[in-house]
């Protein structure tokens, strides 16, 4: 694997660009029924343009990250095929001797 790949936490990447995208489509939705009962000022379609934008960005980031976390997954998994698997709940280190 790459090192930059190595060193990118994508749950991390991944969770902010998923909450967002979650804000920004709640916050275009208020913005839409607010322009809708209001009559539409500048100002609410402006903004929703920009939430539409956040989304957009958003969206296409997590697709992106979804794509390149398995492929970082996939190619790690290949080359370490010849070390010994972690044991996530390894009671050797708390008994002594």
């Amino acid at each position: 694997m790459p090192r930059l790949l190595e060193r990118v936490n994508f749950p991390k990447v991944f969770t902010v660009l998923a909450i967002t995208f979650g804000v920004a489509l709640g916050a275009c939705g208020i913005t839409g029924v607010a322009a809708a009962s209001s009559g539409g000022g500048n100002f609410l379609v402006t903004l929703a343009f920009v939430e539409l934008a956040v989304i957009l960005l958003s969206a296409a980031g997590l697709v992106i990250t979804a794509i390149v976390w398995i492929v970082a997954s996939l190619l790690g998994q290949t080359r370490s095929k010849g070390s010994n698997p972690q044991v996530p709940f390894d009671d050797s280190i708390d008994k002594k001797p």
